[in-house]
């Protein structure tokens, strides 16, 4: 009998296996994941940042395990004696605002940052000019500057974690959640699609942009739904410096790719639910004209491709849920609602999740506040820091 059933092996699932794994509970879990090439999964088709420029300490201090496990995590997902290939790109992120209600609020998060230890710095127009010559930073107010963030490749994280959990004896089972037999307290089996029904001392719903569909089957309701955020990969034969990971006044924001560069937008202003479709004139009437006016050298490129992937979008307060159903089932666990932060948070979601399932409290970073008891009450706790 599987005790914990893990639903969902993307990043956060995979992590959380890989967590309790080391600690010596691998045969203790199984995970269910449908899709293990995680073709539409979030995390592969994220922008595969890492960063600790958040407005809440939580955030930052997840983001900071985040950092350094994927500084690592060559080494840490060694099987075998076969680290594999793993870089973290430090190449640094930069929010830029405009009007000064946006910058006080990235002075205020910046002051948070600084009481964490973390050397953010907001740079006014001239100093961004000085540091980024490609910028045009007219229109620019401040822009806060994290030169120790980066990214990473965010499918070779998702395949990391997952190696190394069953390398220590996690069973993965390629198959569908379908429903669950539960009774007034708990649940008591997983139903699959293939018709088997796993016992489960507990069940965890990693789930991303699908765990709300989940949620309903037991009667739980989260105020969390799929957004859609597309990207474009671009080349150009202009020459420019090292930029770091950007997020534009107008929501534009890009970063270096091998060769190239990709460019993401995330449109808040249509109906949330799955759409795998591209919007057709998207690149050319704002992604383009946005990029030509921040960087000129972006005037001459080449769209290369496109895809798009879905947010687990939190539209209560943007931040995570996580932690047993408060007032529910009790022994059902979610995490969710990242708003487009799941890839950073995914190892100390995992390190927070062990600690929950095998002790009844968090041991190294207290997340009480992002339990589930704040959508009861209806207590936002929002996030102002940078959003992608």
């Amino acid at each position: 009998m599987a005790k914990t059933v893990i639903i969902g092996g993307s990043i956060m699932g995979s992590s959380i296996a890989y967590h309790m794994a080391m600690v010596g509970h691998a045969g203790d879990i199984v995970v269910i994941e449908p899709d293990p090439s995680y073709e539409w999964a979030a995390a592969p088709r994220s922008s595969g940042g890492v960063r600790l420029m958040h407005g809440l300490p939580e955030n930052i201090e997840m983001s900071r395990y985040g950092q350094e496990v994927y500084k690592d995590f060559a080494r840490l997902m060694d099987v075998d004696g076969e680290p594999g290939q793993f870089d973290f790109k430090e190449y640094g992120y930069l929010s830029m605002v405009a009007g000064a209600e946006n910058v006080a609020i990235v002075e205020g998060n910046c002051r948070v940052q600084n009481e964490q230890g973390v050397p953010n710095v907001v740079l006014d127009a001239a100093a961004l000019a000085k540091r980024f010559p490609s910028f045009n930073v007219e229109g620019i107010d401040a822009a806060l500057h994290a030169p120790g963030d980066g990214f990473i490749d965010p499918h070779a994280a998702v395949i990391g974690f997952r190696r190394k959990a069953i390398s220590l004896g996690v069973e993965y089972i390629q198959d569908k959640v379908v429903g669950f037999d539960a009774n007034d307290t708990k649940v008591e089996r997983v139903v699959l699609e293939s018709g088997r029904r796993l016992d489960a001392d507990r069940v965890v719903n990693v789930a991303g942009a699908w765990g709300p569909a989940l949620c309903n089957m037991v009667g739980m309701k989260v105020p969390v739904e799929p957004l859609q955020r597309e990207t474009f990969y671009f080349e150009t034969r202009a020459e420019l410096e090292d930029l770091p990971l950007t997020k534009d006044v107008d929501g534009v924001s890009f970063r270096q790719e091998g060769a190239g560069y990709t460019a993401g937008f995330t449109r808040k202003d249509k109906p949330s639910g799955f759409n795998w479709d591209i919007e057709p004139d998207l690149f050319d009437k704002i992604i383009w004209p946005s990029l030509a006016n921040r960087v000129p050298k972006f005037e001459s490129l080449k769209l290369m491709r496109s895809w798009c992937g879905h947010y687990a979008l939190n539209h209560m307060d943007g931040n995570t849920i996580i932690g047993p159903w408060v007032g529910g089932l009790e022994n059902f666990y979610v995490a969710t609602g990242f708003s487009g932060a799941g890839l950073q948070k995914g190892p100390a979601i995992g390190r927070a999740m062990t600690e929950l399932l095998l002790y009844g409290e968090y041991q190294t970073l207290d997340l009480s506040r992002m339990s589930y008891q704040r959508v009861i009450d209806n207590e936002p706790l929002v996030e102002t820091g940078f959003t992608a």
